[in-house]
């Protein structure tokens, strides 16, 4: 893709590109972009209206502070995760009923006939064998929940940058449950979106954007990898608009 400035919409000639340094440089604007956000398409509107939020986004201020946010909302991602969610658990679901029954006869404890029958190669399950099934299947009950947690977050999660004269939280989450991270909003030095590649064990490309607070510190709090790219485009640039000045 050839980079456009976001302010005046003229292309940028190559020969004010740097790829090594990521930069792309605005002679008409002298303004100088990063040019990864560029090619994307995720540089930020400085000019952003924070009256008009997309839909699913809003913005809200009072005496107490301002609220930045975005739901997660998307009918797609939620039916994607609850498919897998109902593939991946129901297979493991099964041997973890197995494995419950197992545990529950080594305690002498009576289980329903129609539980799986506690055994291994034809002879019941002993303690030892019964804590190896436990240990084996803990990787893959964490995914199941994960998945889950994914469906909910795709129906009700929402990502929010709360500031206020006590500080600021980024938060994530459903309803009152999430992750809360707080920051100093005076130390707030730039939010981005960033988009970032790598090729994991197998040598399939992978990406993941997201937006990145980064502090005077050098801390970077990254957050809103689950919204849509308009709403996340918003909430990076109301919290830029707001706290970078």
């Amino acid at each position: 893709m050839t980079p456009t400035c976001s302010s005046c919409q003229r292309v940028i000639p190559s020969t004010d590109v740097n790829v090594s340094s990521d930069t792309a440089f605005c002679r008409v604007c002298n303004v100088a972009y990063k040019l990864s956000t560029l090619v994307h398409g995720l540089e930020l509107d400085a000019n952003v209206d924070l009256a008009r939020p997309p839909s699913g986004a809003w913005h809200r201020s009072s005496g107490l502070g301002e609220i930045i946010g975005a739901t997660h909302r998307s009918i797609g991602m939620a039916l994607g995760a609850l498919a897998f969610s109902l593939f991946w658990n129901g297979i493991v679901s099964v041997f973890v009923l197995l494995a419950l029954s197992a545990t529950l006869r080594n305690l002498d404890i009576s289980v329903p006939e129609w539980f799986p029958a506690p055994k291994m190669n034809g002879s019941a399950m002993g303690v030892g064998e019964t804590v190896f099934l436990w240990i084996f299947l803990t990787p893959f009950i964490v995914v199941g929940l994960v998945m889950f947690g994914a469906f909910l977050s795709a129906l009700a999660g929402r990502t929010e940058v709360r500031i206020g004269q006590g500080g600021g939280v980024v938060f994530s989450g459903i309803g009152p449950l999430g992750w809360p991270r707080g920051f100093n909003p005076e130390a707030a030095k730039d939010v981005r979106i960033d988009h970032s590649q790598w090729r994991d064990r197998d040598g399939d490309r992978r990406s993941k954007t997201h937006i990145v607070m980064e502090m005077q510190d050098g801390k970077l709090i990254k957050f809103g990898s689950m919204l849509t790219e308009e709403r996340m485009k918003f909430v990076a640039a109301a919290a830029r608009k707001i706290l970078v000045r």
